[in-house]
């Protein structure tokens, strides 16, 4: 029985991916790329599916090197094929090469630098992926066709592997000791992740579906895009990710209220209103300690369960402050791994500790530089408001509050791909 609903559920989401591959005329064919990178971001590496190892270790599986190269090498050929003015785009991202440059740079005092070479190589490939979908005759299209579609499978068959597969939808936890809740992906925080990029545009997708009325046919009956959203709810409640609950809040807010006429005359002033919002609250927590408060309502310690722990462990290693390890070195490196304890995983669990143990202060400063760009572009965007600069605000936020918590910054994960499409996009 659990295997016949595994299949059905699995039709079920081909069907609704193929109906909306009907719906979208204007996407091409290559998207397809974009859909099956993202897939693999969101989900679990192909080794790991068909249980043949090494996704894990130092080396890597041979697998899932041989499947990212096959993406990358195609995204690269189609657009090799299509009239992209390259020089314009590097102006116009001079602060995202400029940070993925010092990564680069950064594996010359790296532990294992061939190792580095290959992992800075699969996120630079983020880079052509998201080039692939923007360079399409209708980008925003083709971006949410790609999260939408994955969105369609992923979700529904994590439900399925929760409640009927518990050997890959579940296991017990490293830290505690507890059982969480997996689905299709590895981890609980995985899970809270997969499920934040997907509601946050499936989301943006249902409004626009509704405010465009184009009359052409819907990628599914009206019942789908709710109901995606529902399982999302419920699979962020079940994963207990707080951290992806209140960056999909914030997402899903500044989506929704932008289209009341109150809101929607302040819209030019959004950026700057934020920025404010995020200087008060810093003042108010200096003043009245009003998150301890706030994060025991929400059904957690001041320790984020445990993340401090981690951040103590990981500063008392005392790396390079200027210049760090070198991208993604340090959980390769035998003498920083011999001082942390065994319950400290293969993560900062915080975006921008991970970026400064990698890159030390400058890499943390061009890490800033390329945010502060992104929310210029976007403030610069609002002065003429459209629904892809709100979209990008709320993606930009999300990305921000996800990486207090959790690591998503040239880390291979769906965020970090949804935040280089609002960059890129902006």
């Amino acid at each position: 029985m659990s295997l016949l609903l595994l299949l059905a559920t699995a039709g079920a989401g081909l069907w609704a991916v193929r109906r909306d591959a009907a719906s979208r005329p204007g996407v091409s064919s290559a998207i397809w790329i974009p859909t099956v990178w993202l897939a693999i971001l969101a989900s679990r590496p192909f080794s790991l599916w068909f249980d043949l190892g090494g996704a894990a270790t130092l080396e890597g599986s041979p697998l899932d090197r041989a499947v990212f190269f096959a993406l990358i090498t195609a995204a690269a050929i189609v657009l090799a094929r299509r009239p992209i003015p390259w020089g314009d785009v590097a102006r116009h991202n001079w602060p995202l090469l400029l940070f993925y440059g010092y990564l680069l740079v950064s594996i010359c005092w790296a532990h294992s630098p061939f190792v580095s070479l290959r992992r800075w190589g699969k996120e630079a490939g983020n880079i052509l992926i998201v080039l692939l979908i923007l360079s399409e005759r209708d980008p925003i299209q083709a971006f949410r066709a790609v999260v939408v579609r994955c969105a369609c499978l992923l979700l529904p068959l994590s439900v399925i592997l929760i409640r009927h597969f518990p050997d890959l939808g579940r296991r017990y936890s490293q830290h505690s000791g507890g059982l969480e809740v997996t689905g299709v992906t590895t981890q609980k925080n995985a899970l809270g992740a997969t499920v934040l990029v997907c509601a946050t545009v499936v989301l943006f997708d249902w409004l626009e579906r509704r405010r465009a009325k184009t009359g052409a046919p819907p990628f599914s009956p009206s019942f789908v895009p709710p109901a995606l959203l529902a399982l999302g709810l419920w699979l962020l409640a079940l994963s207990q990710s707080r951290t992806s609950m209140l960056a999909f809040g914030s997402a899903a807010l500044l989506l929704l209220t932008p289209r009341l006429p109150i809101i929607r005359r302040q819209l030019a002033r959004l950026i700057p209103l934020l920025v404010l919002g995020v200087t008060l609250l810093i003042a108010l927590e200096a003043l009245f300690d009003w998150s301890r408060p706030a994060v025991t309502e929400l059904g957690r310690e001041m320790t984020f369960t445990g993340r401090t722990d981690v951040w103590r462990e990981l500063l008392a290693l005392r790396t390079d402050p200027l210049i760090g390890t070198g991208f993604m070195s340090l959980w390769d490196d035998p003498q920083h791994r011999a001082r942390l304890p065994e319950w400290v995983a293969f993560s900062a669990h915080n975006g921008y500790l991970e970026v400064y143990l990698a890159g030390g202060i400058v890499g943390v400063g061009l890490l800033a530089l390329l945010l502060a760009s992104t929310a210029l572009r976007l403030h610069r965007a609002l002065a003429r408001p459209t629904p892809w600069a709100i979209a990008g605000v709320a993606i930009l936020v999300a990305t921000i509050v996800a990486n207090c918590a959790e690591s998503h910054f040239a880390c291979m994960t769906p965020i970090g791909l949804l935040y280089l499409t609002a960059h890129l996009g902006s």
